[in-house]
């Protein structure tokens, strides 16, 4: 049996620089849309709507979000990834548009590293969990240690995809080869767990489904 840690770093390891030079093409337009049923331009809405002047992205994926987003002026940015070379490719990205980058290199499944700081106005987690080892009674851990460094007034968003099987050939065929390859691991994760995870860290969350993928928003961090 693999372990917790091995997984996840095989989960990360996917994001190299040549499948991040697809990734916007491959996941964002055609994925998203055709396998997942839940468009890119859905997923970008809590972007649009809630990031803050200090805002925590974990797993930045190719940045497709923070870039195609309104950044409040003089945005901080700080990228948190098991893989150092998303939040590379991330911070190139953002050169301009955010007022300050940062880059963390740690595991969501561990607490967030004091280098990383706290209060933070905003909180993205898009397409982590479902890459994540363990059901939610196990990662769900990471509800709790981002809690920890969101702001009283803060907000933390994001999305996954449950265990569901999906309603397209597209995204069942993505789904097979994506856990063969240990890409994803969510076939112990279900709603009821994504919600009991949520509210053992936030007093206020909010669970919205479109097509196969469940976006959440959380508030009111409990310490």
């Amino acid at each position: 049996m693999i372990a917790e840690k091995d997984a996840a770093q095989i989960a990360a390891e996917p994001y190299t620089p040549v499948f991040l030079a697809i990734y916007d093409v491959w996941v964002i337009k055609l994925s998203d849309r055709f396998a997942w049923r839940c468009p890119a331009e859905r997923m970008l809405e809590p972007y649009d709507k809630l990031v803050g002047a200090r805002h925590l992205e974990v797993g930045p994926g190719s940045g497709w979000y923070l870039v195609n987003t309104q950044l409040p002026a003089d945005c901080a940015v700080t990228l948190l990834d098991l893989n150092p070379t998303p939040m590379e490719h991330t911070r190139r990205r953002l050169q301009g548009k955010a007022g300050r980058v940062e880059t963390v290199t740690a595991s969501v499944l561990e607490p967030v590293p004091a280098e990383a700081g706290s209060g933070y106005d905003s909180i993205g987690i898009n397409f982590v969990f479902h890459c994540l080892p363990g059901s939610f009674a196990e990662k769900g851990v990471a509800f709790t240690h981002l809690a920890q460094v969101l702001a009283d007034d803060g907000v933390l968003f994001g999305s996954t995809i449950l265990n569901q099987r999906p309603a397209t050939l597209f995204g069942l065929a993505l789904t097979a080869a994506y856990s063969r390859a240990g890409a994803f691991n969510n076939g112990a994760d279900d709603h009821a767990g994504l919600e009991a995870a949520l509210t053992a860290a936030f007093a206020d969350v909010e669970l919205t489904d479109v097509g196969d993928v469940t976006l959440f928003t959380a508030r009111q961090p409990r310490r």
